[in-house]
């Protein structure tokens, strides 16, 4: 756990936890409804809200698409034959160029990167692979797992 990340689990009560859950789950309550729910006002939730907000707690507010009506779904990793900074920041760059790359994970152990990737087909994949993974002399191997089926997809963080 990081410093600023260990600052504000210590800095949250218990109004702030049961808030944040909420949220996490839907984000399109009013901030009366959410109060009601917590014991708070709406001004106390709207001000709590905001300091989380400003402090980077929540990140931002979203919607989540279903990601199967939009095709084909894919885990990959990828490991590096030669870990350089410079290798690894020109990946980084590429990675958050490419809309269709919606996670993209730095990670340890014989895996360099973790990569969610969203496409409208496997035979788009395969063609985007070869451009994107085997034109690449630095990466060393590439794995490639499409998802069948979700059996669990949370974005909600138990805080």
């Amino acid at each position: 756990m990081t410093k600023n990340a260990d600052a504000h689990l210590k800095e949250l009560d218990d109004f702030d936890r049961r808030l944040l859950a909420l949220v996490q789950k839907d984000n399109q309550s009013t901030h009366a409804e959410l109060g009601e729910t917590v014991g708070l006002s709406p001004s106390a939730v709207r001000r709590r809200l905001k300091r989380f907000r400003d402090s980077g707690l929540i990140m931002r507010d979203v919607a989540l698409l279903n990601p199967d009506s939009i095709g084909v779904r894919l885990v990959i990793t990828v490991s590096f034959q030669n870990e350089t900074v410079e290798t690894l920041e020109a990946f980084d760059r590429q990675m958050q160029d490419l809309p269709e790359v919606s996670q993209c994970y730095h990670v340890s152990g014989a895996t360099d990167y973790v990569l969610i990737v969203h496409g409208p087909s496997v035979d788009w994949y395969e063609e985007w692979g070869k451009r994107v993974f085997m034109g690449n002399p630095d990466i060393r191997r590439y794995d490639s797992h499409v998802v069948w089926s979700c059996k669990k997809f949370e974005t909600a963080m138990n805080i």
